[in-house]
């Protein structure tokens, strides 16, 4: 079972059971993939075969469940589109998952807003993709043993990774609101989930539960 992330003279050490950190890295990895949709996936980021049923249906949610078909104009990949005077815009993702990892950096339902919008995402979406595919990257490396120890900066990376694998769980989850959280938060029991619902629901909770720790963790070490 695992233990909670603690902050000590090392570092930040959490103690996490083999199919534990195996687990991590594959939800790591669909984020990855996600993120990179539509693109070539990253060399030594193939999901790790297993004869457990339980990893069989995790690895075969790919980027946790999301469509394949038009994956390209879901994930808000391509050639960006052009206003009058040619200024690129992107699109935001239709993916929900996608769109809660690459929110809009300018609200507005205007034109003028949504405008605004698509040209900022197109300023600084590929940038954001690959900051976050570099912290679950980091993430992915750091669960390779255990315990896994983490410096300052490699535990705000993972905490950032851990954040990314909750907001695209919450989004396949259909957390939106204070019940559906409530609804989620539920499910606690392994041995009773017979769905891939309930397991995401299981996983949610369990990423929820490591990333507190983390920055409760983090919070320590905060000047007074």
């Amino acid at each position: 079972m695992a233990r909670a992330f603690k902050s000590t003279p090392k570092g930040f050490v959490a103690d996490l059971e083999k199919a534990e950190r195996r687990l991590l890295r594959t939800l790591f990895k669909d984020v990855i993939q996600l993120l990179d949709a539509g693109q070539e996936t990253p060399a030594g980021f193939a999901s790790e075969p297993s004869s457990d049923p339980f990893w069989d249906i995790v690895s075969g949610l790919g980027p946790l469940g999301a469509d394949d078909a038009g994956a390209g104009k879901a994930a808000g990949v391509g050639n960006p589109r052009g206003t009058g005077e040619g200024t690129p815009v992107r699109e935001a993702p239709q993916d929900e998952a996608l769109a809660r990892l690459l929110p809009p950096g300018v609200h507005g339902d205007t034109a003028a807003e949504q405008a605004a919008a698509g040209e900022f995402r197109a300023l600084t979406e590929d940038g954001v993709r690959r900051a976050k595919t570099a912290d679950l990257q980091r993430a992915v490396a750091a669960l390779q043993v255990n315990p896994v120890v983490l410096d300052e900066e490699h535990a705000i990376a993972f905490s950032r990774a851990l954040n990314d694998v909750r907001l695209v769980l919450s989004a396949r989850l259909g957390i939106d609101a204070e019940e559906d959280a409530e609804r989620v938060h539920a499910v606690d029991d392994w041995s009773a989930a017979q769905d891939v619902e309930s397991y995401m629901a299981l996983l949610y909770n369990f990423t929820t539960w490591l990333l507190e720790t983390l920055m409760l963790a983090l919070s320590t070490r905060l000047p007074d």
